[in-house]
């Protein structure tokens, strides 16, 4: 009898389990960052009901190392690290660091009391408290850090409060948890809602956005560079049809051949002096490679920038483009 009720316990057990699965809502101004084919998403607004939505500290991720389909939500490997008391927060950007870059960090926030920038990490699943000495950025929101040189993140601008900005640039070194301020010089104008690209020379682009007010687009052949080596702030002479001015997106970097189509624009940064604006583009095959090894950029370079609405709600479009691009020369928009 002691059996046959341990039967019916495991039984239950497992039907529990299966129809329990979770499975996130819909949210924005989260962050995501992938780090050993898991692709992590933290905090942002989500909604509860069509008329309500409120800052949540979800934490999970989405193992992209096994096979699914968006069409079942099933099948979707969804893991909840919620439990691990993640920051609330939203409007933040991620970026991984640390010395074996299995460390996620996570900056700014909107109407929040946290610290400016949370720790997590990766192999023990805790969240760490970071306690910065020195100088520290004020907190901001509508940002995107980038990883550049030996675990250092950029972070430029952002939004204070709803109507006040400035153009400082913040270099947080992730090996030694301490900040520096940059004074590079000509430094572009104040900017939020962007999207920070790191191409293969360790040098920083910044896309869109809108610069002291959400009305004040920042003009698509207007790409401030940030040069890691020489401090210094540089514009790109921009060719090509011009994609409409956007702010609130996500870039990556791009190995895959694109064909035409009316939502996705390219950015061909082969070019050493001038960058181009596409609408087609196809790789040479002969120089691409299947080589894994990291930290090694390829000279035929392509960056990707996925550009769309973050109030779409759409995570799995951000997952399998993240995970997919990330190695020849390209960048691509998509609205």
């Amino acid at each position: 009898m002691q059996l046959f009720n341990f039967y019916i316990y495991t039984l239950f057990l497992n039907f529990t389990l299966i129809f329990a699965a979770f499975i996130p809502n819909g949210r924005f101004f989260h962050s995501s960052v992938l780090i050993d084919n898991k692709l992590y998403f933290s905090g942002g607004f989500k909604q509860i009901n069509y008329s309500y939505i409120t800052v949540t500290n979800e934490f999970f991720y989405l193992d992209v190392s096994k096979p699914f389909t968006t069409t079942d939500n099933d099948s979707i490997p969804w893991v909840d690290l919620t439990y691990t008391g993640g920051p609330l927060k939203a409007g933040t950007t991620a970026c991984i660091g640390g010395k074996n870059n299995d460390m996620i960090f996570i900056f700014g926030g909107i109407r929040t009391n946290q610290p400016f920038v949370n720790q997590f990490d990766t192999n023990k699943q805790q969240w760490i408290n970071i306690t910065s000495v020195g100088n520290v950025p004020t907190n901001r929101y509508e940002i995107s850090c980038a990883n550049f040189d030996n675990g250092l993140i950029a972070i430029f601008s952002g939004f204070f409060n709803t109507t006040y900005s400035i153009n400082d640039l913040w270099i947080f070194n992730t090996l030694t948890l301490t900040w520096s301020f940059s004074n590079a010089t000509n430094a572009p104008f104040p900017m939020s809602g962007y999207c920070a690209v790191t191409l293969p020379d360790g040098n920083i682009l910044y896309i869109g956005g809108h610069s002291f007010n959400l009305s004040n687009f920042i003009p698509m052949n207007n790409l401030p560079l940030y040069n890691t080596t020489s401090n210094t702030w540089t514009s790109k002479i921009i060719l090509g049809p011009l994609p409409s001015p956007r702010n609130y997106f996500s870039a990556v970097l791009s190995v895959s051949n694109i064909s035409d189509s009316s939502k996705i624009f390219m950015l061909d940064i082969s070019r050493k002096y001038s960058y181009k604006w596409a609408t087609e583009f196809a790789a040479n095959r002969t120089n691409i490679t299947t080589t894994t090894t990291t930290n090694s950029p390829t000279t035929n370079f392509l960056a990707g920038v996925i550009v769309g609405s973050i109030f779409s709600f759409i995570m799995f479009a951000s997952a399998i483009f993240n995970f997919l691009v990330k190695r020849l020369n390209l960048v691509i928009l998509f609205s």
